[in-house]
């Protein structure tokens, strides 16, 4: 027989037939009927906020609160030092009352932050040591020699002059809070409370908006 015969016989009922090999369709499962289709949740939105987004939201506002109030204080509590500056640095320094100037204004902005009594009370060596302790380590026992001049007829030289003002301009510079000076400190200098009471009526505290020059204290 052909070989060609062969292969033909053999090949055409495949090609005669070809739903043959095509696989028959299975029926439905009943069971997948009842089946419903995905229901995906809703997409989560930014609003409205979760708790935490509100607590942290609040921390916020509470802090920058505080701030203010803290700078606002802070403010207020260096602005009769801020208005002394402006003062000292209006003063003439060749004029033979700057002594007594620059010492009434340091009295006076004193008085701004503690009681007339526990300052007027200063005088002499007290008023210096307490002026020193907030003066930085190498400015100290130098203020006290200078404002004692004030009771001299010889004026400042414009170098003592000079060294008077930076020393003044650095104790309006601290930041250190103020605080009354010691009884002990007072009586351990020997002042007398009759010529403190006598310098308090012709001193006023310094506020932040005075602008006159201030009086010469003897």
């Amino acid at each position: 027989m052909d070989p060609a015969t062969v292969n033909s016989e053999i090949v055409t009922p495949v090609i005669a037939n070809p739903q043959a090999a095509v696989p028959m369709a299975t029926a439905p499962n009943p069971a997948l009927a009842d089946l419903q289709d995905i229901i995906h949740p809703d997409p989560i939105g930014a609003w409205p906020w979760a708790i935490g987004y509100w607590l942290v939201l609040a921390l916020v506002i509470a802090l920058i609160t505080l701030l203010v109030i803290w700078l606002r204080k802070r403010a207020r509590d260096f602005a009769p030092k801020k208005a002394a500056k402006q003062l000292l640095n209006q003063l003439d320094k060749q004029a033979p009352s700057y002594v007594s100037d620059v010492n009434s204004l340091l009295k006076r902005t004193a008085m701004s932050y503690l009681s007339r009594d526990a300052i007027a009370s200063l005088d002499g060596e007290a008023w210096a040591t307490w002026l020193d302790s907030y003066l930085p380590a190498p400015k100290r026992q130098r203020i006290g020699h200078l404002l004692a001049k004030r009771h001299q007829p010889t004026p400042l030289t414009l170098a003592e002059a000079n060294e008077l003002h930076e020393l003044a301009k650095a104790w309006l510079a601290s930041k250190a809070k103020l605080s009354a000076p010691l009884p002990n400190l007072v009586q351990a200098k020997g002042y007398v409370q009759a010529s403190g009471n006598a310098q308090a009526k012709s001193q006023a505290p310094i506020q932040p908006a005075d602008t006159k020059q201030p009086e010469a204290q003897c």
